[in-house]
């Protein structure tokens, strides 16, 4: 999730192998901050394991390629031509997003954006 385009020829190692030296992790995405996914992958494997009864739909959607060249109907774009975020639209909607591998309430800049569906 979230990671750029990896070219072998520009690294040390293998991106696409992980790399454990001592404390230290190698490989590509090892650096970026996803501490969200970690926190809501948890929350969502809680939930179905405590089998909690909701009066509402609990729904994770992950951003896959926020920072290459997206394919034709793969995330969020795919998603809402195929409907599956219809019952989003009465909310509650949380975004997550993660700075210093920590989440996060808020970064250092601000984009204001409304969802249209």
């Amino acid at each position: 999730l979230d990671v750029v385009v990896a070219d072998p020829e520009c690294w040390e190692r293998d991106p696409f192998q992980l790399h454990v030296e001592g404390d230290k992790l190698f490989g590509r995405g090892t650096t970026d901050c996803l501490g969200h996914v970690a926190l809501v992958t948890t929350m969502m494997t809680q939930l179905a394991e405590s089998r909690v009864e909701l009066d509402t739909t609990v729904c994770a959607v992950f951003i896959a390629s926020e920072e290459a060249q997206a394919e034709a109907g793969v995330g969020v774009d795919g998603l809402l031509e195929n409907g599956k975020l219809e019952f989003m639209k009465k909310g509650p909607l949380l975004w997550l997003d993660t700075a210093d591998s920590q989440p996060c309430i808020g970064t250092a800049g601000a984009l204001t954006w409304d969802l249209k569906c």
